[in-house]
């Protein structure tokens, strides 16, 4: 059997192949496991001999593949992996954050199972934090949960944890000034950085923007802080974010252009 989970969201399909996984150990007690990174010769070459030894002890394998979408010659891998679609005994996952390639688009029909991953959006991206809050205990309010929407936008790992250091808060409802303490307490520079992009000097503007970009912040998780706390220009972001999801600019443009103006 052979399992394609594809997509850019990282923490819903890290947790749909680590259920899978779990199943497997569940129904199966002399499941042998293997995880390996194809990229590299010497992992190929883990993955060719555990899936071709076989032992009398081993009544299943499920094997994890991680880069397979890097490898630069990946007819051998597809062939190798093509050569399990019907084999009861072995199941093999694939979890990979870019699209597939054409080298790999059969693994997209059938018999094998794919499934995408893609960052979600609008009411499923509320309904997701819900979720995450219902699974750690923790109530939000409407004012905490689009707050949380607007600033962990394609960033499910990011949103997970940050609810699940809410949990430990101890409050039957969470609204968005606990939120910001929260926030502000555990990473101080980063506030400070971000209030610098409203400062009257332009210099001091591109001067921490470009900090915020070294630091490999993702542009989206700045233009939603910066929207949701500047006020004043909160008509110009409502602007922006139109010509954001119309695909007339792009996070980073838009931060260039809030900058300067």
């Amino acid at each position: 059997m052979i399992i394609f989970l594809y997509g850019p969201d990282d923490y819903r399909r890290e947790e749909k192949r680590s259920s899978i996984q779990e199943e497997f150990l569940k129904k199966y007690s002399s499941l042998s496991l293997g995880r390996f990174d194809v990229s590299s010769e010497d992992g190929f070459k883990e993955f060719k001999n555990f899936v071709r030894n076989k032992s009398l002890f081993e009544a299943k394998k499920i094997v994890v593949l991680e880069n397979a979408l890097e490898i630069d010659a990946p007819n051998e891998l597809i062939k190798l992996i093509a050569s399990f679609l019907g084999d009861k005994n072995t199941t093999i996952i694939l979890s990979e954050k870019g699209k597939p390639t054409k080298a790999f688009s059969s693994l997209l029909e059938k018999p094998a199972l794919a499934q995408e991953f893609r960052h979600l959006e609008g009411k499923d991206w509320e309904q997701f934090i819900s979720g995450i809050a219902k699974k750690n205990e923790v109530v939000l309010d409407d004012s905490a949960r689009l707050f949380l929407a607007r600033v962990y936008a394609g960033n499910s790992w990011g949103l997970a944890t940050e609810v699940q250091k809410l949990s430990s808060l101890g409050k039957k409802t969470i609204a968005k000034a606990d939120l910001e303490g929260t926030m502000l307490e555990a990473a101080p520079d980063f506030w400070s950085v971000m209030n610098g992009l409203k400062s009257h000097e332009i210099g001091r503007r591109l001067f921490v923007l470009e900090k915020l970009f070294a630091a490999h912040e993702p542009a989206a998780k700045i233009f939603n802080i910066l929207s949701s706390v500047w006020k004043e220009r909160a008509r110009e972001f409502a602007d922006y974010d139109l010509k954001i999801k119309s695909g007339k600019l792009d996070y980073e443009e838009v931060l260039v252009s809030a900058v300067l103006g």
